[in-house]
């Protein structure tokens, strides 16, 4: 495989944030790595570490409306995982400071000094890998779940209620017959 044909992509993102993330946010992030680790700069034949992309370019390649990649933007600009800037260097953290601006770069802060850097499953996380294969949801009986699942089981049928009170009416009509099979007299 040469150098060329991938994309590197730091494996906090599938060991940590592949679970946080909204679609739109991991789509969004996905295109900036791709940006950037993905092509190497030709001045310093090091991978890119910032790209200039455009909403056009956020559409195209994610399908997303303009609306929602704002959104994400912003959610993972909060959360510390992308970094934007203008072409001075100038840091554009919300959407007011970006309007109107006609270049503004994105990088991923996944790799360049983000402390989620060394939180790999290998480094730091060790029950992660041993907790991998067991049943993610586990659930907490409380007394609020514990008398949902008791009053499950308790509760009968329609049918056995309506026949029950059937029975009832049939008592207080005809008290001498005392057959639950019988409903000849209805």
């Amino acid at each position: 495989m040469t150098q060329e044909n991938y994309t590197p992509t730091p494996n906090i993102l599938f060991d940590k944030l592949l679970k946080e993330l909204s679609n739109s946010e991991l789509k969004i992030l996905l295109v900036i790595i791709r940006q950037t680790n993905g092509w190497i700069d030709k001045k310093t034949t090091r991978r890119k570490e910032k790209d200039r992309i455009t909403y056009s370019q956020f559409i195209n390649k994610t399908g997303l409306s303009r609306r929602i990649i704002s959104k994400a933007i912003n959610s993972l600009s909060d959360r510390g995982l992308i970094k934007i800037t203008d072409n001075s260097g100038e840091v554009l953290n919300t959407a007011p400071e970006r309007k109107g601006r006609y270049f503004i770069y994105y990088s991923s802060l996944l790799e360049n000094g983000t402390p989620l850097q060394n939180t790999t499953c290998a480094l730091c996380d060790t029950n992660q890998c041993t907790l991998r294969h067991q049943h993610v949801q586990k659930v907490h009986i409380t007394k609020e779940t514990k008398t949902k699942e008791t009053y499950k089981k308790e509760r009968r049928p329609d049918y056995v209620q309506i026949k029950e009170v059937i029975d009832e009416i049939k008592l207080k009509w005809n008290p001498q017959k005392k057959s639950d099979n019988d409903f000849s007299e209805f």
